[in-house]
């Protein structure tokens, strides 16, 4: 297979409606032919939304202008994040090694891939000088059997009440940015990602449930953003945990987890899932310690003489 040509989007030349549609599609292709989803939700929305600040795309094109393959590089602290997937019936042509070499060099690249798909991926990460450093754990329990949850008991001196659009999103961006303060994606969360969730189909005010000081119900002492998608799925999502780091220590990220909890079973769905960093011990700790097991293991590669340190915080934004 002759070498693709790599075209870059961004800023200066966004994605067409055309190439985004190409983009999608293939992602589709590839996730129907390996059993999992190649770009995590964020890297999607991205491409839904032509997003092109701080996002650059890069389209493997064949000489006849089919697309091959797609990277996307979001620029971040302290390291740029890629996702890249390769169509299948373009791979081992040299494809993925040809967006690989127009990442930057120190751009981490996540694979979302299961089974003999993440093996492929190791492989193929190995071959372009890339080892794993971070991992992401995907944990999942019944919420119809198994080990019980502990009884949601809330601490005098709060309240629980629903997310409320047009009150709380500037107070809930304020508590995701201070929670997830050391956490290169989740903390990066702007109003516009906010507002493009909200679009979503798979929104529900419902589900994100907010405990506040009993006397000043505008200020967010911790939340649970619960998720369903489809909606008329069967599979439930704690999707984002933020607790504020000034109110630590009084088991409010426990009870607002269980609260997410109550609501899921509440409508009925068979299962929750979540993703939690492998660095976050404690998270990992209070997860199993509420009935979850492992379901799934993403990891995240990069060249060996840019390893440095990072523990990102809380539970992050899923699927």
């Amino acid at each position: 297979m002759p070498r693709p040509t790599v075209a870059q989007r961004d800023e200066t030349q966004p994605l067409t409606d055309r190439e985004a549609d190409a983009v999608l599609a293939l992602a589709a292709e590839a996730a129907s032919a390996d059993g999992s989803e190649p770009l995590s939700e964020q890297f999607r929305l991205s491409v839904r939304a032509r997003e092109h600040d701080g996002v650059d795309h890069l389209l493997a094109l064949g000489a006849d202008g089919q697309l091959l393959g797609y990277a996307q590089c979001r620029r971040g602290d302290p390291h740029p994040s890629a996702e890249l997937v390769v169509a299948p019936g373009a791979r081992r042509g040299g494809v993925g090694a040809a967006l690989l070499e127009r990442l930057p060099a120190d751009a981490r690249v996540w694979s979302h891939a299961t089974g003999a798909g993440a093996e492929a991926a190791a492989a193929f990460a190995a071959a372009g000088g890339l080892q794993p450093v971070r991992s992401l754990h995907v944990m999942g329990r019944s919420l119809r059997a198994g080990t019980p949850w502990p009884a949601a008991t809330v601490p005098s001196g709060y309240a629980v009440r629903s997310f409320e659009p047009g009150r709380d999103e500037e107070a809930w961006l304020a508590l995701n940015a201070a929670a997830f303060a050391h956490h290169p994606e989740q903390g990066s969360v702007r109003r516009a990602d906010l507002d493009q969730r909200m679009e979503q189909a798979w929104w529900d005010p419902a589900g994100l449930i907010l405990v506040v000081p009993d006397d000043d119900p505008d200020v967010l002492a911790a939340s649970h953003w619960t998720k369903v998608d489809p909606p008329d799925g069967t599979v439930g999502e704690v999707y984002v945990v933020a607790v504020s780091p000034d109110r630590q220590g009084q088991g409010l990220g426990r009870l607002v987890t269980v609260l997410g909890l109550d609501h899921l079973r509440s409508r009925g769905l068979e299962r929750v899932v979540l993703y939690v960093d492998e660095d976050n011990v404690a998270a990992v700790r209070t997860y199993r310690g509420l009935g979850f097991e492992d379901v799934e293991l993403h990891r995240q590669f990069a060249r060996p003489d840019d390893f440095t340190s990072s523990s990102p915080n809380g539970a992050t934004m899923g699927s």
